[in-house]
């Protein structure tokens, strides 16, 4: 798909129906949508909604969505906003004219080679069914309401077998020949934006599922115990946040605590304009109680000792009190080593409501699928939609891994991406050992390593440096992953789970030749379950 994610607010709702249905087919090829061609045979511009180049045929699609009607030879459209027009020139004028516009403009450029390939044309109504067939258009060359819900792959499939049955002898697109017509197509049709801005359109995205998961609040706001679960980036962080907002705006006294400072100073900076409390568990005040305890990141205070400072600051205790833990027990619970499975029985002895996140809001469809893919976790359904593929990079040793992250950098920044929506996480956790110590001064200058400082201005303005036990809770729009020395303990993997999990639009790792060899021993582990779970999305 060119663009590979819609920017929103140029397409219609039916043009978005369409991309969303080619994007989730198996149709091989390459989809470019809304291509302004620059020149026409009786227009000054042509746009053409979809352009499909496949093995042996390009067809170009016309959709017209909402009302379609035809009254003595002038057809009326209605538009988004449900304004009328007319016109005499019917979609299957429309776009056969785009067609032959298309291939003149192709043979010119190219020559032979894309004169003598297959061409056909589609109409697609998603919204209404025309008359099957007219002295106008083949039945064949057209997709109505009912046939684009029923099976729209299925009609693609029968348009390509009739023009093929039109053009024999045609020639096939081999990938030289596909990679020519992509060469040319791109600079004059590709409207598809930089990295960071396919990253806000992305965030519109992120922002309406995380407001489905705040829809849920309702469902536990009134019990008094609850044990939340999720996998990484299905909300869990801002869920709890959001929880305590609305008890204290109650009038109840309520403390929102975690494991992690870092975690709790982002937290307090969220929660600054309420009455909540916000600190980590080591730091809450002794003989303070609280109406409602919210636990952010449980998994990492389950152990006995911990449950004991916990249960002291909830008014009534375990059993009487009221309180609500957020926790992952994907690949988080053994990251400090102290998590004790006796000390969860214990808490779910309570007799908590438990209430599950699914929906991952903020990775995007590729991001979901490779983190499952390599560590077995279930990152939840990404229906944010897809994104950027992830980057592999090989790097055979320390000084290549840092030219290579470099040469990353500098790509994100051509790509107009901020310093501030990248950090750099490092598996190892050693600022002094890491690869990011040999940048250049220049990059290390507008590095900031993550601290309770930075947390309370996350993401900020500047490039940020962090362990991947540090950015637990945290996230960016773009993340690099370096410094990987082995992935062979279960506390290895759950490190790279999080790290893998914390980029909402773009992620980039960094390995040497064994870790890469070890990444596709997880892969071939774990990537028939994770294909299965990105099958079972996408329907």
């Amino acid at each position: 798909m060119i663009p590979s994610a819609l920017s929103g607010g140029t397409e219609t709702s039916s043009e978005r129906r369409v991309f969303e249905a080619l994007a989730s087919s198996r149709l091989r090829g390459v989809a470019l949508h809304s291509l302004n061609l620059p020149t026409h045979q009786y227009k000054l511009t042509s746009e053409l909604d979809f352009v499909l180049i496949l093995d042996d045929i390009v067809l170009v699609v016309e959709v017209k969505g909402a009302q379609v009607s035809c009254s003595g030879g002038v057809w009326t459209y209605s538009d988004r906003s449900g304004h009328f027009r007319q016109d005499r020139e019917g979609p299957f004028k429309q776009v056969i004219s785009g067609m032959y516009a298309l291939r003149d403009r192709l043979g010119q450029r190219l020559g032979a080679a894309a004169k003598d390939i297959a061409y056909g044309f589609l109409v697609v109504t998603p919204d209404v069914d025309l008359a099957i067939s007219s002295f106008e258009w083949d039945a064949e060359t057209y997709c109505g309401r009912g046939q684009f819900n029923r099976d729209f792959i299925g009609s693609i499939r029968r348009i390509l077998a009739y023009w093929r049955g039109r053009q024999i002898g045609k020639l096939p697109i081999d990938d030289a020949l596909l990679g020519a017509l992509l060469k040319d197509l791109r600079p004059d049709f590709d409207r598809s934006p930089l990295l960071d801005a396919r990253a806000d359109a992305l965030d519109v995205a992120f922002i309406h599922l995380t407001d489905e998961q705040f829809s849920r609040l309702d469902l536990v706001s009134e019990a008094p115990r609850v044990i939340c679960s999720g996998g990484a980036g299905t909300g869990k962080t801002l869920v709890a946040a959001e929880m305590a907002r609305r008890q204290a705006l109650a009038g109840h006294s309520v403390l929102f605590t975690c494991r992690s400072r870092i975690l709790a100073a982002f937290i307090r900076r969220l929660l600054a304009a309420t009455n909540v409390t916000v600190c980590a568990v080591n730091e809450i005040p002794d003989g303070s109680s609280f109406d409602l305890v919210v636990v952010d990141e449980a998994q990492d205070l389950m152990n006995f000792g911990t449950l004991g400072r916990l249960e002291a600051a909830v008014r009534g205790g375990w059993g009487d009190g009221r309180w609500v833990m957020f926790m992952d027990q994907n690949r988080q619970a053994h990251l400090y080593g102290d998590f004790d499975a006796d000390a969860l029985q214990f808490v779910q002895s309570f007799g908590p409501v438990p209430a599950t996140l699914r929906t991952n809001c903020r990775n995007t469809r590729e991001i979901a699928f490779q983190t499952r893919a390599l560590t077995g976790a279930d990152t939840g359904v990404a229906a944010a939609g897809a994104g950027p593929k992830v980057e592999f990079a090989t790097a055979s040793d320390a000084a290549s891994e840092t030219a290579a992250l470099s040469t990353h950098l500098r790509s994100l920044r051509e790509q107009d991406v901020p310093d501030g929506h990248v950090t750099i996480v490092s598996m190892r956790g050693d600022w002094a050992t890491s690869a990011a110590q040999g940048l250049s001064e220049a990059w290390k200058r507008r590095l900031r390593l993550l601290d309770e400082a930075v947390a309370a201005d996350w993401p900020g303005s500047n490039l940020t440096w962090a362990s991947a036990v540090e950015i637990k809770g945290l996230e960016n729009r773009f993340v690099c992953v370096i410094d990987i020395d082995s992935l062979e303990t279960e506390k290895e993997i759950d490190l790279l789970y999080v790290a893998l999990s914390r980029p909402r639009a773009g992620l980039w790792l960094a390995t040497n030749p064994a870790i890469h060899d070890r990444l596709i021993e997880l892969y071939q582990a774990n990537a028939v379950n994770a294909l299965e779970a990105l099958k079972k999305a996408g329907s």
